[in-house]
């Protein structure tokens, strides 16, 4: 049961987290895809992964926040997704590695 609400709480943290902060910048369905998206990413990587994922995803909402002062909001945007997958795939590496090591 901790399994699955983790799961479930990561992925939807991280979802209303992306649907909360990009408000200003997109509107309508784009805001809505972008947030299941993230949701879906984080909650999948946390199958694999128990905390990782929403350490990563934190990372890359202050990564968002910072470039987004300094670039235009699709610029921004694009950017923190990069870093969303490069974190949440490191992630994975990280215990993936860790596990082989045992």
């Amino acid at each position: 049961m901790l399994i699955i609400a983790m799961l479930v709480g990561s992925a939807a943290l991280s979802g209303g987290i992306t649907y909360t902060l990009t408000g200003r910048d997109l509107k309508g369905g784009h805001r809505v895809s972008v947030s299941l998206l993230s949701a879906i990413l984080v909650g999948a990587t946390s199958l694999f992964v128990p905390y990782l994922p929403a350490l990563a995803f934190l990372v890359t909402t202050a990564a968002y926040l910072l470039v987004r002062r300094l670039l235009s909001p699709g610029l921004a945007l694009a950017a923190s997704a990069l870093v969303l997958v490069g974190a949440l795939g490191s992630a994975v590496l990280v215990m993936s590695t860790a596990l082989n090591t045992m």
